[in-house]
């Protein structure tokens, strides 16, 4: 027995389970390692939240095969240590498996964790940022696993563990993809809007010292933000984002960037680049390797077919059916749409396709039937996956894609549709309608109650008044009451241009309270309760005053307090690690709506009865009112729901046979096809390039849109190469119209314009003017204000007074407008000089020196942290510099010196002074749309014979700059380049 006391089985390591076989003698020691911060399992939690939401897109996009496309990259990996040199080390990886755990291993050894991930259209950027995003969230989780033979990976042989990351002192920094299409670098830093886009997308990561861990792990920089789509921002906002993104990072900050290689090269050349990255950039598939994978992918059924093709593509290498299938896009879109007959691969070759964009439009076009495919019926559904028409789901898809187009976007939210010209043009008469189908339920019950009531009482037509008018009081209270509601919960939440939410569970009371709590700031908490807390003071003091409170007290305690309570509950955000999808957001909006109007409706009905049951002392009396103020409260929440938007503009434009009736279905349907993607709660296009071909078979861009390839319209005829930074670089259309005009007369001269005094030399530059001020913020809570009313007078059926209250808000408005107008014009003053910059607005003069300013630009104006909806000439001051007054203090330590315009135009001669008086300090922007649609050519010619030393071009100048001397003929030969052999010219 001594001898079996002395026997220890001693493990080591990490395991799920350890078996004891046998008799155990003495005692068991288990030695736990430390429990993880707070922080860590919250870090924790985010990585297992990304990893599932992007493997599920990648399974949706076809991607997680186990013989992906073998895709090629050039790379340039700066010193991996601080200090050392960079090296222009050219790499080859491939896309999938080992490789992309290597690219994980160099980007995290470098110096600086800086990545931008260059390609043309449709060369997997996207993609590998999320293979990488995918790697890089599985070690940051404990005890992952990695590829197996990958070195420093747990799979490989022999014990190796993970090292130590040396900024957080444990795992990497979990990768965040985001799209840049919702950061306004105008408005918001960089850093904030990465920890509100993490705590709105994962509300329900666990908290730390009991707050959401977002700023906080942003903060100790356990983020690792993956941007994709740069170059689907326009022009005029991707330089700044730029700029923003690289000012906010810090040298231990890690960052990975997508874009289009000419976007970015376009914005290098303006200093708008981030600083210190590596850059990977895209070559094109060879022929051998998108021959194998299309080979080896094919059905038996269509292999043959698919060999022949290959075959005579393989004999015309420099063909267009070879170009095109060098990008991964397009090898995607031929397997995809060749996969079931009758859809054939020897098309490409049959048809007379001529050029590389008329095969890549061919094979656009040939994807969404292959989606769209006729299957079985399933019985319990209304319609199958994919059970569509083909040719009306390719009509629905342009719309829609022509939609996001004109707003030069690419998310497509469905809370945004009811902003459609056609929603908004039919939202008054479906607003007209419902109230008319509401006020016509509500007089017939009502009258069958007075009817009713009148029979049983011997004062007849007088009681049948009374009651009748005590009914449309209790309908006008349910209105009111919750037309407050609806307005604290708002201000109380804070919900920014009605963007939903996944919602909390409202049967778990506690954890929906806990949850509204920290939604909510003090001065939100403030002002929502002065919506409540004032009308419960008034409903109290009505009650002292009265020889019976009761009815009051009820009022007030139902309709001002539980109704209040029970609202914020429902609307409480959720507490969940995933991110959202848009059906769980409609879903959660759906079931918001209808239960406040069983729960809140309900507590404000009774507030209404009380008035009725202790002022007559009858039980129907009492429950008329109450069914009466339920109603109106009703038809108040319901109405200014997100939910009920929803459906008038599906309903409106499934009318007119813009979308299906179904069209949450039919979005998910496409998503599972692999033509949309989710994020964030809203769907976007596969991929920019769908989306442009799409938006260019769109009635409404049929004639003006010119979608882009490689920085090129879709012609025939082969175009001039389109200018760095112009709108036919790959984003949108130019827009034409009455922007045109706004845009050509803010790019015009100050001096040109009426009640402006420039004056301009060598020495100084000083514009003055007085200017009125057209006040039109007031408008957006004024509209809201009056639907509000004419809900509240429509459903009751008094149309003359929804008309007039309506009116009379809207005339409010104008009025506003108008005192605005008259009000003294507002003196408006620049002066720049070499050594100074002065300004003035109204009474308010400040002046800097030059050696105080860091940056000038042209940003949004946020005054007083209201966005204004305009643009202001904006400088940035070096720490410790002399601040102006209070009043010029803009957002982001930036300060408004002169106020421009509603777009980020600024005129020639202010651009021409600041370029010369700024230097380096000017930050011109690239000036946003064009005036003109399709390729603008800008020429300034000086004619004659011209002797100068110099000449100055203020702006930007796209397109070549050609300086000639004339020959004998008059004709001026161009200095800017070299001659068709080679050599220079012979007067260089």
């Amino acid at each position: 027995m001594a001898d079996e006391s002395r026997i220890h089985n001693v493990m080591q390591g990490t395991a799920e389970y350890v078996l004891q076989i046998g008799h155990v003698h003495g005692n068991v020691s288990v030695h736990l390692p430390p429990g993880a911060e707070p922080l860590e399992r919250a870090a924790w939690s985010l990585a297992r939240s990304i990893r599932a939401q992007w493997t599920a897109e990648l399974t949706a996009w076809d991607l997680a095969s186990a013989e992906p496309l073998s895709v090629h990259w050039q790379a340039t990996w700066p010193g991996p240590r601080h200090g050392a040199a960079h090296r222009d080390q050219k790499e080859n990886g491939q896309q999938h498996g080992p490789q992309i755990a290597r690219m994980a291993d160099t980007f995290l050894g470098l110096a600086r964790r800086r990545l931008v991930v260059l390609g043309a259209p449709g060369a997997g950027k996207s993609t590998l940022a999320v293979l990488l995003t995918l790697e890089l969230a599985e070690r940051c989780l404990p005890g992952a696993r990695r590829i197996p033979g990958v070195p420093g990976s747990a799979g490989a042989p022999g014990p190796r563990a993970l090292p130590e990351d040396r900024v957080s002192g444990g795992a990497p920094p979990v990768p965040v993809v985001l799209t840049l299409e919702s950061w306004d670098p105008d408005r918001e830093h960089f850093r904030a809007w990465l920890a509100r886009r993490i705590a709105e997308d994962h509300p329900g990561l666990p908290r730390v010292d009991g707050r959401h861990p977002a700023a906080r792990l942003v903060r100790e920089r356990r983020i690792l933000p993956v941007l994709d789509g740069l170059d689907e921002l326009p022009a005029h906002r991707r330089s700044v984002a730029v700029r923003e993104i690289d000012r906010a990072l810090g040298d231990e900050d890690a960052l990975v960037l997508t874009s289009r290689t000419a976007e970015y090269r376009a914005g290098e050349e303006t200093g708008a680049a981030v600083s210190g990255a590596a850059v990977i950039e895209a070559r094109p598939v060879g022929l051998a390797e998108a021959t194998a994978y299309l080979l080896h992918s094919a059905a038996p059924r269509t292999r043959r077919s698919w060999k022949l093709m290959l075959d005579a593509v393989d004999r015309q290498p420099d063909g267009p059916v070879a170009q095109a299938l060098s990008s991964p896009l397009m090898i995607w879109l031929a397997r995809q749409g060749f996969r079931t007959p009758p859809a054939d691969p020897l098309d490409l070759v049959r048809r007379p396709l001529r050029s590389r964009e008329e095969v890549e439009k061919y094979l656009l076009d040939l994807i969404i039937p292959a989606v769209f495919t006729p299957q079985p019926h399933a019985p319990d559904r209304l319609h199958a996956p994919r059970q569509w028409n083909h040719r009306r789901a390719r009509h629905w898809l342009s719309f829609l894609a022509g939609h996001l187009s004109r707003r030069r976007t690419t998310e497509l939210a469905w809370w945004d549709l009811h902003r459609m010209l056609l929603v908004r043009l039919m939202t008054p008469l479906v607003l007209l309608l419902v109230c008319l189908a509401l006020s016509r339920v509500a007089t017939t019950a009502g009258g069958w109650f007075v009817d009713r009531q009148s029979a049983g009482d011997r004062l007849g037509a007088f009681a049948g008044f009374t009651t009748k008018w005590g009914l449309e009081l209790a309908v006008s209270g349910g209105l009111v009451h919750a037309m407050g509601v609806w307005i604290a919960v708002e201000a109380w939440f804070g919900f920014k241009r009605g963007r939903p939410r996944r919602r909390a569970n409202p049967f778990r009371i506690g954890a929906a309270l806990r949850s509204a709590g920290r939604a909510a700031s003090v001065g939100r908490a403030l002002k929502a309760s002065a919506v409540v807390v004032l009308p419960a003071l008034l409903f109290t003091s009505m009650a002292l005053g009265t020889h019976d409170p009761r009815p009051y007290l009820v009022m007030a305690l139902c309709s001002t307090v539980v109704a209040p309570l029970l609202m914020v509950t429902i609307a409480a955000p959720a507490d969940t690690e995933d991110a959202s999808t848009p059906d769980e957001v409609l879903g959660s909006e759906r079931t918001a709506a209808l239960l406040s109007m069983v729960t809140v409706a309900v507590a404000i009905g009774i507030g209404q009865g009380a008035l009725g049951w202790y002022t007559y002392g009858t039980l129907d009396e009492g429950m008329a009112r109450a069914v009466a103020g339920w109603f109106g409260a009703s038809a108040m929440l319901l109405l200014m729901s997100s939910w009920s938007r929803w459906l008038m503009a599906k309903g409106c434009l499934a009318t007119v046979g813009r979308v299906p009736w179904s069209l949450m279905e039919f979005l998910r349907d496409a998503h599972h096809g692999g033509l949309l993607q989710r994020s964030g709660g809203v769907y976007r296009f596969r991929h920019l390039r769908l989306q442009e071909h799409l938006a260019a078979g769109s009635p409404a861009h049929a004639a003006s849109y010119s979608p882009a390839v490689h920085g090129r319209p879709l012609q025939p005829v082969e175009p001039p190469p389109a200018a760095a930074g112009t709108s036919a670089a790959g984003t949108y259309p130019p827009a034409t119209g009455f922007r045109d005009l706004v845009v050509g007369a803010e790019h015009s001269a100050l001096s040109s314009r009426k009640g402006w005094t420039v004056h301009s030399d060598e020495h100084a530059f000083t514009a003055r003017s007085r200017q009125r001020q057209l006040r039109l913020a007031h408008w957006p809570s004024l509209l809201v204000f009056a639907a509000m009313v004419f809900i509240r007078f429509g459903v009751e059926g008094h149309w003359k007074r929804a008309l007039f209250s309506s009116a009379v808000c809207c005339g409010f408005g104008a009025v506003i407008m108008l005192l605005g107008w008259l009000m003294p014009p507002r003196l408006m003053e620049l002066q720049m000089t070499a050594e100074s910059l002065a300004f003035a607005l109204g009474r308010r003069r400040h002046r800097l020196a030059w050696t105080d300013v860091e940056d000038v630009a042209v940003r949004k104006l946020i005054h007083r942290k209201r966005d204004t909806k305009a643009y202001a000439l904006h400088v940035r001051l070096r720490p410790g510099a002399p601040e102006p007054a209070r009043y010029f203090r803009g957002n982001d330590g930036w300060f408004f010196i002169l106020p421009l315009s509603v777009i980020d135009a600024v005129p020639v001669d202010l651009a021409a002074a600041l370029h010369r008086f700024a230097g380096p300090r000017w930050r011109p922007p690239l000036n946003g749309p064009v005036p003109q649609s399709g390729h603008v050519t800008v020429h300034n010619e000086v004619s004659g014979q011209v002797y100068t030393g110099e000449v100055i071009q203020a702006g930007t100048v796209r397109g070549d700059v050609t300086l000639g001397r004339p020959d004998a003929n008059g004709t001026a030969y161009g200095t800017g380049g070299t001659t068709d052999d080679g050599e220079q010219p012979p007067w260089r």
